[in-house]
């Protein structure tokens, strides 16, 4: 009876993924026995993600409950890393109903990978077992993979689905090498136990530089895969060319859905399993950090292509959010929290943007926006928003507050690398980096605004007209994340931090109790 009641009440907990389940067997199976009524499947795709919305919100009155033996843990990071790529999915999802004449008649397979990609987050959220780890990071990867290549007679994206398959294909083993050391070092896949057995094997009479070097020599081969996620310089060199290779809503995804698989697995791995080891990691990601906010906004200079433009600045951001990561702190992980979800909003509207325009052009090249906004105003406009909040600019704040607040938990970071502050130094790369940033950004805006027409722009029609797709779902998608920016920047500001906090809160206190930065503040390698 036990056992039962175990079963019932695991089954109620698990309701949020249960519903994406359902979505996608809808989805998988709708187009292949009433093809004639396909355009229900993103429809009923949404009113699965919209369920499960509801299913994680109700899930905040709970309180922690552990599942499986460990498997699985629901607590506030789990819902709320839930909530936001439950909401990324139905961003996606309302763009990709706009971009259905390129997926020909497989759309209804395209909902429903693009749903096990969200379900696979939502697991990666609540993993807390070495073995659930890798399963979601492998569901994940193979989602992208094909969502990648999806239009399969474009060569760009079966040229973008190759080489996200043989990047990913490098760093599954090098994950899988260093699960193995975890495993051999602690005799366990709980992340509870790992952490333990790691405090007990980090002290004396333990050979501490041998410990060490071995725990930095994991922290490395985990490091890689939590970069690739994460397109992290120099785990990076996929993301330009699948992005702009791969359909314009898969990149949207990838831009911040799997981002935020990759940072949700940092926290948990990081936070908790080598909390010990937090000053190891801390100068790992400092280095990895500081190059992100490097290349990523000077390679972004150049380039002519709009997505690959945020391709780049996209490693970038990801460089400032790392800063929050850093700092271990209550409020550096939730200004990280912050900066996701404000970043999150302002990137998907910019992919909601360019798909409207290359709908009616065929064009990305950024020339191309030249004059938009004498053809289509609210089109220029809306996108100019998502842009200058790219760059941080205050108009409106919310951007500005995202970059103001991690930079401002940055500088607390206390540890010294050869007589140089690090806290002090991310902020200063941060902040010289984000000149290139307010360039390459604003250049597009002042195309849209101030210049004339360029050829493509000057033969559009008077009222749009679009190939196939109905386009109201991307402009919803749009018109959707421009007022969620002007939210962020107003009346969302507080509550959005308060979610940010309680989000991160089961993971701090272990860093609490051992607090190894906080106990060596100014430990310098010469």
């Amino acid at each position: 009876m036990n056992n039962i009641d175990d079963y019932c009440r695991a089954f109620g907990l698990l309701l949020p993924e249960i519903f994406v389940v359902l979505a996608i067997v809808f989805a998988s199976l709708w187009n292949l026995f009433v093809p004639k009524l396909k355009s229900f499947t993103p429809i009923v795709s949404l009113i699965g993600l919209a369920l499960a919305f509801c299913s994680l919100v109700l899930q905040t009155l709970h309180k922690t409950e552990v599942l499986f033996n460990g498997l699985y843990t629901i607590d506030p990071l789990t819902i709320s890393f839930g909530l936001i790529v439950v909401t990324v999915g139905m961003i996606v999802v309302f763009m990709t109903s706009g971009y259905e004449h390129h997926l020909g008649n497989n759309a209804g397979e395209f909902y429903a990978i693009l749903l096990t990609a969200v379900l696979a987050v939502m697991l990666l959220a609540g993993s807390t077992d070495l073995i659930m780890l890798f399963v979601g990071i492998e569901t994940l990867t193979i989602c992208c993979v094909l969502l990648a290549g999806f239009t399969k007679k474009d060569q760009k994206s079966s040229e973008a689905s190759l080489k996200y398959l043989l990047s990913t294909a490098a760093t599954t083993a090098t994950l899988l090498y260093g699960l193995s050391f975890i495993y051999g070092l602690t005799g366990s896949t709980n992340y509870d136990v790992i952490h333990e057995q790691m405090a007990y094997l980090l002290v004396p009479p333990t050979s501490l530089v041998k410990m060490s070097l071995l725990v930095m020599f994991t922290l490395v081969l985990l490091m890689s895969t939590i970069g690739f996620k994460l397109a992290a310089v120099p785990f990076h060199m996929w993301a330009p060319d699948v992005y702009e290779g791969a359909p314009t809503p898969v990149t949207a995804f990838l831009s911040i859905g799997s981002k935020a698989g990759g940072i949700v697995v940092a926290l948990r791995l990081l936070m908790v399993v080598f909390s010990n080891a937090a000053l190891d990691w801390g100068i790992l990601l400092s280095v990895l950090s500081a190059l992100s906010m490097i290349v990523g906004n000077f390679i972004a200079l150049p380039q002519n292509s709009f997505k690959r433009m945020l391709a780049y600045s996209s490693i970038a951001h990801i460089g400032y959010m790392l800063i929050g990561l850093i700092t271990t702190t209550e409020a550096g992980l939730s200004a990280m929290v912050f900066y996701m979800i404000v970043y999150g909003v302002m990137n998907l509207g910019a992919f909601a943007g360019a798909i409207l325009f290359s709908n009616e052009t065929g064009s990305d090249s950024i020339d191309d926006f030249a004059g938009l906004i004498r053809k289509r105003p609210g089109l220029a406009i809306l996108l100019s928003v998502c842009l200058l909040n790219l760059a941080g600019l205050p108009i409106p704040p919310a951007g500005f507050f995202a970059k103001l607040f991690v930079f401002g938990a940055g500088m607390s970071i206390p540890f010294v690398i050869a007589g140089i502050p690090i806290g002090p130094f991310l902020v200063g790369v941060g902040l010289l980096t984000s000149i290139p940033a307010i360039y390459y950004y604003t250049r597009v805006v002042i195309k849209m605004i101030v210049q004339e027409p360029s050829p493509v722009v000057a033969n559009l029609p008077d009222r749009a007209k679009y190939i196939d797709s109905p386009q109201g779902g991307l402009h919803i998608a749009l018109v959707s994340c421009v007022f969620a920016i002007f939210a962020a920047s107003t009346f969302l500001v507080d509550p959005i931090m308060n979610f940010a906090h309680n989000s991160v809160r089961p993971v701090v206190p272990g860093m609490e109790r051992t607090n190894p930065i906080s106990s060596l503040p100014h430990r310098s390698f010469e």
